[in-house]
């Protein structure tokens, strides 16, 4: 199969210049997991444009919580529409998080990939707008209450940029064709976020592009101090080392597919097994959140989403200009870090034991994430004083304290023999297992012989029909939705784990 996939992918790059130019093949060492988180981010990226569009034609901006309640009440598998769209964008954001804290331990953004890097900050920034703005749509007490007071709080933004947020969040109540009683900000902020949904896609193709024009990163173990970190630049290797070899395209399209039916199959399981604020206790699903009342929004304590909490709690522990000032300070050295490592750290090695100030800069950042996200959390409508600032400044010192000594003085020393050794060995000709990438557990020990597979596929396969099966015939009730929605992400992500075997470890060991 992969020899007439890449001889139909060679004759399209005659024409098109697709194979091996826009797409490129990885190496083998590639083949595991983390380095495809990215592919997670995307493929919930996907899934939320396609639920998005179909609510979309059921949500009114102009009575947006009736809408939402109709949806969920009326509209056949609403309710399941509903839940997998707000739980996807959950699992992007969480998916988004992973990736790039793990492009930050292994130095993805060094050079030349400081673009890609802000490129990547960028994006994170829209996906968390454009989770805001969807947020806020259903127009229930909660989310609403907690939009209007982050609209007011960014509005005490330094350099003009509290004037520009209120220019395109100000809305005229006597603007024609806002309707009594709802907030005409409802049907703009509609509007942005499709636009923002738009502008996540310019810029992920243009993060794409970057990626393949770079190409993977090297392992860290065989990067020098010094050393080139583009993969093109290990001719030797990649003419040499198995491990090296460059792949067929398949294998990459068979770890896409596996990818994007694993994020499928783990929202549709997530949002049938939790649905996302509807109860199903009276047989019909209802929205269990009350409309917006501007009475009861007087007594309810801003609250906001969970990815908002950590900068929620800047504005609880500070006034809100000191707050906005530390946001934007915050949001200024995550976009600017790669700079910060390689003109101010001045370190010369992906590896996380040869970036010590680096690692403890961002281990302090990622440490007060979690607390402040707790913290504020915790506290809902209530300040909590300097005391907040103090214990993130200490966390920072604490970080550079135990980290920076650790990494410089006690696992540097080791790594940097390691290289010396291994490159010793491998100059002079000799191959030894340190010098190369461990096959995998399946390869190396071969667990799974052709008559396991076969039966793991009988298996699968089995349970797929079956599940499909179980779908089929709970789409005469709609009651049981969430029940056909949990089959149905099982069996995505069991034919993602049957992809795996098929065409990620299958073929790689041929």
């Amino acid at each position: 199969m992969g020899n007439y996939f890449d001889r139909f992918m060679e004759w399209m790059d005659e024409r098109l210049g697709i194979y091996g130019h826009t797409l490129r093949p990885a190496p083998k060492y590639a083949y595991r997991f983390d380095y495809w988180l990215g592919g997670l981010v995307l493929s919930s990226f996907i899934f939320e444009v396609i639920t998005g569009a179909l609510i979309a034609i059921y949500y009114s901006p102009s009575d947006p919580y009736v809408s939402t309640t109709y949806l969920i009440s009326k509209v056949p598998y609403g309710a399941l529409l509903f839940s997998l769209h707000s739980w996807g964008a959950y699992v992007m954001i969480f998916f988004m998080l992973v990736h790039m804290t793990r492009n930050f331990l292994v130095g993805a953004y060094r050079p030349p990939r400081e673009v890609m890097w802000m490129v990547g900050v960028i994006l994170a920034g829209l996906t968390l707008g454009e989770a805001y703005l969807g947020y806020s749509l259903p127009y229930n007490l909660i989310s609403w209450v907690a939009t209007t007071t982050g609209l007011n709080l960014f509005t005490y933004m330094p350099f003009n940029l509290g004037y520009l947020i209120s220019l395109m969040t100000v809305v005229n109540p006597n603007q024609p064709g806002v309707v009594s009683g709802i907030s005409p900000l409802v049907q703009r902020f509609f509007v942005f976020h499709w636009i923002l949904g738009g502008l996540i896609l310019m810029f992920l193709m243009l993060h794409l592009y970057i990626f393949e024009r770079h190409g993977i990163t090297p392992p860290l173990s065989q990067v020098k101090p010094g050393a080139p970190e583009l993969v093109d630049e290990y001719k030797e290797k990649i003419d040499k080392d198995n491990e090296w070899k460059l792949q067929p395209l398949i294998r990459s399209i068979g770890m896409v597919m596996m990818l994007f039916l694993l994020t499928v199959g783990i929202i549709f399981f997530i949002a049938s097994a939790f649905p996302f604020d509807i109860s199903t206790a009276t047989g019909t699903p209802t929205y269990t959140m009350p409309a917006f009342n501007p009475v009861l929004a007087a007594q309810t304590p801003p609250v906001p989403d969970w990815y908002f909490l950590f900068i929620y709690f800047f504005y609880k522990a500070v006034n809100p200009y000191n707050a906005s000032l530390i946001f934007l300070g915050w949001v200024a050295i995550t976009l600017l870090f790669p700079f910060i490592e390689e003109y101010v750290f001045k370190h010369r090695s992906p590896h996380p034991a040869m970036r010590p100030a680096a690692i403890s800069l961002g281990t302090g950042f990622i440490v007060t994430f979690i607390v402040n996200s707790v913290w504020a959390g915790l506290t809902p409508g209530k300040d909590i004083g300097p005391i907040g600032i103090y214990t993130d400044g200490a966390i920072f010192l604490v970080s550079f304290a135990i980290l920076w000594p650790l990494l410089k003085y006690v696992i540097q020393p080791r790594i940097l023999k390691r290289m010396e050794i291994n490159s010793s060995i491998s100059t002079s000709g000799k191959l030894i297992s340190s010098t190369k990438f461990s096959p995998s557990l399946l390869e190396q020990r071969k667990i799974v012989t052709g008559f396991q597979v076969l039966l793991i596929y009988i298996l699968l396969a089995g349970t797929g029909i079956y599940s499909l099966y179980e779908f089929i015939l709970m789409m005469s009730n709609p009651y049981y939705q969430f029940l056909a929605g949990g089959f149905l992400g099982i069996s995505c992500i069991m034919f993602s784990f049957l992809i795996f075997l098929m065409v990620v470890i299958k073929h790689g060991k041929s």
